[in-house]
């Protein structure tokens, strides 16, 4: 897979946020914005790819009709979904705390939920906790800043997710439980 620089991460950042913002003009709703937290500068690989098209199917399928807009793009921040929910913001964001926290993958993610204005939902604002460092268990802001675990640790927590991600399938149960109903679809425009 291709490596990007520095540079080519900041212009993608960028994008991101510019095509978030027509996406809110557009449809007026709520945006929901997944990424992995793949450390490094090759965050698009087979790995991220898989995660993202596992996890945004999974999504789809939980919020059914109330996604009017997805997509998913490659790039140097890795692979991003998007998506337009007719939902309310608030609990959107508490839809993506779950996924965070119950499901096996979702350590792995980055889920942003920015509300019809475009301002983003942080888990303090709902009362959750700041998320914990994947290694460690202290706060990922502060294991980040400080640079406190190599890339290898961090891409091996993620790669032994992934594992018993593939092992349990949806079969795991705490998983199908705690995720509630998945039988249902979205559309795609």
């Amino acid at each position: 897979m291709e490596r990007y620089t520095v540079k080519d991460l900041l212009e993608a950042r960028e994008r991101r946020v510019e095509f978030i913002d027509s996406l809110l003009k557009r449809y007026q709703t709520p945006i929901l914005v997944m990424r992995v937290n793949y450390p490094g500068l090759r965050k698009t690989n087979d790995l991220t790819l898989t995660i993202i098209q596992e996890m945004s199917t999974l999504i789809c399928t939980m919020l059914r009709e109330k996604v009017c807009y997805k997509t998913w793009q490659p790039g140097a921040e890795g692979p991003i979904f998007l998506a337009a929910v007719k939902e309310e913001a608030m609990a959107l964001k508490r839809i993506t705390i779950n996924l965070e926290e119950e499901h096996v993958l979702g350590r792995c993610l980055d889920l942003d939920v920015y509300d019809s204005l475009g301002r983003g939902i942080s888990r303090r604002e709902l009362g959750y906790p700041r998320r914990k460092c994947y290694v460690c268990e202290e706060y990922a802001q502060h294991c980040v800043r400080s640079r406190r675990h190599g890339e290898h640790e961090v891409i091996e927590f993620i790669e032994d997710r992934f594992e018993r991600y593939r092992k349990w399938g949806s079969s795991n149960p705490v998983d199908a439980e705690k995720m509630g109903k998945l039988n249902v679809h979205s559309r795609e425009e």
